[in-house]
């Protein structure tokens, strides 16, 4: 069945279930999913997989899992990769990586700001976990295939990873195809279905923050840290006196002391000065990682 019988099919099942029962059925998947993800969790601070329930250094090239994704694999090699992606597609090897990722820091080990990536990119994901690092490039020559070429002739992505920085695997090793299930996602992401619409969940990024919390209430959940280098976002305040006014070094002073005291971030204790104007700019912290692009060495501007 091609995707777009298939989005007519499901549109058909959709429709005949209430709203009510459909947000049932959510309700009980994101239950699921966050038992699911605290079994992960659980299991991965053991050192098991919660998938095969095998130690992550176990290794049997019969038995493909995502755990090989850690790398701990005893015996596993590079070679090996084409089979675990063989039978697993681009998201659901994403998602388990974006878990693995959540497990250790929420959202900052996520990079998949839509800013820092390419107009001509359909994907440019950058996950990191502890001392690995995963990244997936899909351009839009590699979305309808290189027809012109040998290999990649079907849509596909690339995939690199990292260890230690060190490249285990790059960019031009594979071509990985899109699976069905790939297309089902990238139908209900782009709004295919009459009833049906992407979630996040325990998978979610940076991106995920920005497209759905406001600034005003992402401000309210941001504390200070002494330790910038793990910061999720960076604030930057702008003070302009009004007319007739001064600003107060003594009180900018005592608000750094509040800050230090309090934790509560300078950028939300601003609003306490008096007869001053105040703009807040918020933008991605040095604690993301940073995008591994195809045959490029530009770092992000700081």
């Amino acid at each position: 069945m091609n995707i777009d019988d298939r989005i007519k099919k499901t549109n058909e099942l959709l429709s005949r279930h209430s709203t009510e029962e459909l947000q049932q059925k959510a309700e009980e998947h994101n239950k699921k999913a966050r038992k699911d993800f605290e079994e992960m969790k659980n299991a991965l601070d053991k050192s098991f997989c919660s998938f095969c329930n095998q130690k992550i250094d176990y290794f049997d090239k019969n038995r493909p899992c995502f755990h090989w994704l850690l790398w701990e694999a005893r015996g596993l090699k590079k070679k090996h990769f084409p089979v675990l992606f063989g039978k697993e597609g681009f998201h659901q090897i994403s998602t388990y990586l974006r878990w693995i990722a959540n497990c250790e820091k929420s959202f900052v080990n996520i990079n998949d700001l839509v800013e820092e990536g390419k107009s001509s990119s359909i994907i440019d994901l950058t996950i990191r976990y502890k001392n690995v690092e995963w990244s997936f490039i899909c351009s839009e020559n590699d979305r309808i295939g290189h027809q012109e070429k040998y290999g990649g002739r079907q849509p596909h992505y690339h995939f690199q990873m990292k260890k230690n920085g060190n490249v285990i695997i790059n960019y031009n090793g594979f071509h990985l195809p899109f699976t069905d299930y790939d297309e089902f996602c990238f139908a209900v992401s782009a709004g295919k279905f009459d009833r049906l619409r992407a979630s996040d969940g325990r998978a979610a990024g940076v991106q995920t923050i920005l497209d759905t919390i406001e600034p005003e209430d992402l401000i309210d959940t941001m504390s200070y840290t002494d330790n910038a280098e793990d910061a999720l976002f960076n604030t930057d305040i702008l003070i302009e006196a009004e007319e007739g006014h001064t600003i107060s070094g003594d009180d900018i002073a005592d608000l750094i002391q509040e800050r230090n005291r309090t934790g509560v971030s300078m950028v939300k204790l601003v609003d306490k000065l008096k007869n001053v104007k105040v703009a807040k700019i918020i933008s991605p912290g040095p604690g993301i990682p940073e995008k591994s692009k195809r045959n490029s060495n530009r770092s992000r501007k700081k």
